[in-house]
């Protein structure tokens, strides 16, 4: 199976200046993820994808946009956790430090 996530309303920016609508998609994908994996399902978060050939194959409309494309399945086998970093290798307080 794969999921398609597509927005309807794609002119809203946030005060951030990022358009809402592919960070409110991903996160909703996102949530899919997770309990996808917790059923034991296998997935991967894909955004390498020619946007006008998805739409014209599965006739999503013009004024939408097709932001991610996600497979879901029975994996043939369970990957071993990737080691994790180090937490100050990842956080920095008060200010980024390179």
């Amino acid at each position: 199976m794969i999921i398609v996530g597509c927005a309807t309303m794609v002119d809203y920016v946030l005060s951030c200046g990022q358009p809402a609508y592919t960070i409110d998609v991903a996160i909703s994908m996102d949530h899919m993820s997770l309990q996808a994996v917790e059923e034991g399902l296998g997935t991967c978060w894909i955004g390498a994808f020619k946007e006008d050939e998805v739409k014209r194959i599965l006739n999503v409309p013009e004024e939408m946009r097709v932001v991610e494309i996600m497979p879901l399945g029975y994996p043939k086998f369970h990957p071993d956790p990737k080691p994790r970093k180090k937490l100050e290798e990842i956080v920095f307080y008060e200010k980024y430090q390179a």
